[in-house]
């Protein structure tokens, strides 16, 4: 549910003031004296020590605009502030962290809970709340930097246009620590964080945006893949494009038909009835059909209905199921429960202080409206000759 406009202006004022500052053309005497941090890991080892890695630009090699080779700086504390300290025993500039873009999360960090992280984050004078957070899918969240950026110059900076570039599939979230906050502080609401890993793509290791990270409270309860994250968006309201492949069939014949999302509008309302909550989700889809993987298959009005008819159906079962798996994990990351204080407060007030337990038995209606548009314009699918 699209809830970012609270905080929006807090941090917008924040970096306009930063760049008047600090701005991209630096000057040499300026970052002479400073080592720039565009993200950092968090990992745990085997003492319970923090163990940090931080990826810096290296001034010295940057260009007019600022942008320096990658480097990386390793240290280890006690506690965050500890290990960010420590840092300085084996870097000479001071560290300037108003930069960051990403901070990547072990998964045994996140399992243990973040808010230690979260709180350096917040006290620090130079870090910003806009930082994009992740959970590494893997042993080491460090892993992360001995990637190949495939885009980018540095690690952190393609995440953060990895993210940025998600419309195209929704298939992941763009989430920002002042968002983590809001989520956090809230009622009816649990957490949830871009999930990373790394690939392979010809023999060199690479970055991967692969689904979302569950929280309960601070801490990881679990994941959702990258498909069922694109579900996660449209029962949330998250959809700003991507594709809907269609499991379909005519006339007989199976095949899938791929359907290119040009728009979509989620709806919600909270029903209490029975002494019994239930929730609503209307979606509303705009599409036009991109590749047809069905021999033959006509651009009939019949035909284009039923296809809809078989859209809807199999939209209806996915988020169904995302909905199913995610109770069982008793993590609200849908926000069902705020839902019920915004338009129920009376009923949220008796039923609210037991919501994980109300959250388990939620009855979910979904009704998806998926519109093919542009049919007119549409082909016969290629027929095979004898």
């Amino acid at each position: 549910m699209k809830k970012r406009n609270r905080v929006v202006l807090v941090v917008l004022i924040f970096n306009i003031a930063n760049a008047f500052i600090l701005t991209s053309c630096w000057n040499y005497k300026e970052t002479d004296n400073l080592t720039l941090v565009r993200g950092f890991s968090v990992d745990r080892v085997e003492d319970g020590n923090y163990f940090i890695s931080i990826e810096t630009a290296d001034m010295h090699q940057a260009g007019t605009e600022g942008k320096g080779k990658a480097a990386i700086i390793e240290s280890e504390g006690e506690s965050m502030f500890d290990a960010v300290r420590n840092a300085v025993l084996v870097n000479v500039p001071r560290l300037y962290w108003a930069h960051s873009t990403a901070v990547i999360l072990s998964q045994q960090v996140a399992q243990e809970g973040f808010l230690k992280v979260l709180d350096f984050l917040i006290r620090d004078a130079e870090t910003r709340l806009d930082i994009h957070p992740f959970v590494y899918r893997g042993e080491y969240a460090k892993e992360i930097f001995n990637t190949t950026p495939i885009s980018a110059v540095m690690v952190s900076e393609e995440l953060k246009d990895m993210l940025h570039g998600q419309k195209f599939t929704s298939k992941t979230l763009l989430v920002q620590i002042y968002e983590v906050i809001e989520r956090l502080e809230g009622e009816g609401i649990s957490v949830v964080m871009p999930a990373v890993c790394v690939t392979e793509v010809n023999g060199a290791k690479t970055i991967k945006l692969c689904g979302l990270a569950i929280f309960k409270g601070d801490k990881l309860v679990g994941f959702l893949d990258e498909d069922e994250t694109k579900y996660f968006c449209f029962a949330t309201d998250e959809v700003d494009g991507g594709l809907l492949v269609v499991d379909a069939e005519h006339e007989g014949k199976k095949g899938k038909i791929t359907l290119e999302i040009l728009n979509s509008g989620t709806r919600f309302k909270a029903r209490y009835k029975d002494d019994e909550i239930s929730i609503q989700i209307r979606i509303r889809v705009r599409t036009s059909m991109n590749d047809v993987q069905i021999e033959e298959f006509p651009s009939t009005d019949n035909a284009i209905n039923d296809l809809k008819r078989q859209a809807n159906e199999q939209l209806k079962k996915d988020i169904e199921n995302l909905i199913k798996k995610v109770q069982e994990i008793n993590s609200d990351i849908f926000g069902f429960g705020s839902l019920v204080k915004k338009q129920l407060p009376k009923v949220w007030k008796e039923k609210g202080k037991d919501w994980d337990n109300n959250f388990k038995e939620l009855k979910v209606e979904i009704i998806p409206e998926v519109e093919i548009v542009h049919t007119a314009l549409l082909k016969d699918s290629i027929k095979k000759g004898d």
